[in-house]
């Protein structure tokens, strides 16, 4: 999807896909990550999750990376958290306590050698279709490091039930894309009834959604 699409949906306030609490697999996850004390962490298209305010409290210093005004200053309204703003390039920074978030266009971050313990993607590249899924995955490679984890959640079904946002994207996909430098390990894999997503049977979903949640390590 072009970024004007997802800067219309928060304009417009059809953001379904926004968990008000965070995402619990994440919260039941974390202690096995063994990351080092206060890591650094990136949230690619990040919107306004609450995660966020999990992993700071946890000790991390975290960076977003959204492309609507409107989710980052909600983030910050929602949380009654005050900020002090910058500017980098293309990108307004919006900084409180060991949150940053950049607004701006994620594929256009700036390159930090690796400097990130961990990029937590909540369902990122299942925002993406098929063609911007390879070059948002050449990023998050560029981005990462020799000790850089990598958690991804994303969701499986028939492609053909439902027209994407989100989309489905499969393991065998995820790994073509990052296994020549991570092995992967499954935390939490749930299959949802399609009845659970009333927005998706609209749409045609029909099957059971599969959820998966993995970490990448590098090899």
């Amino acid at each position: 999807m072009e970024l004007s699409y997802w800067e219309s949906r928060w304009k417009k306030d059809k953001t379904g896909f926004h968990m008000p609490g965070g995402y619990s697999a994440l919260k039941s996850h974390w202690p096995k990550l063994t990351l080092p004390e206060a890591p650094a962490v990136l949230v690619p298209l990040c919107g306004k999750s609450a995660d966020m305010i999990f992993m700071e409290n946890q000790g991390a210093q975290v960076k977003g990376v959204e492309i609507s005004e409107k989710a980052v200053r909600s983030f910050f309204k929602e949380n009654d958290r005050n900020f002090e703003t910058d500017t980098f390039a293309d990108f307004t920074i919006r900084r409180s306590g060991n949150i940053q978030i950049w607004q701006g266009d994620f594929m256009k971050f700036p390159d930090t050698k690796g400097g990130f313990d961990l990029i937590y993607d909540k369902a990122a590249i299942v925002a993406l279709p098929p063609k911007k899924r390879p070059l948002y995955a050449d990023k998050v490679l560029s981005l990462s490091g020799p000790g850089t984890l990598v958690l991804i959640d994303h969701f499986i079904y028939p492609q053909q039930e439902m027209p994407g946002p989100p989309f489905s994207v499969g393991s065998e996909e995820i790994d073509s894309y990052f296994s020549h430098r991570f092995s992967s390990r499954l935390l939490e894999e749930n299959e949802i009834p399609a009845g659970e997503f009333i927005p998706f049977q609209r749409r045609g979903l029909e099957s059971p959604l599969t959820e998966r949640f993995i970490l990448m390590k590098p090899r």
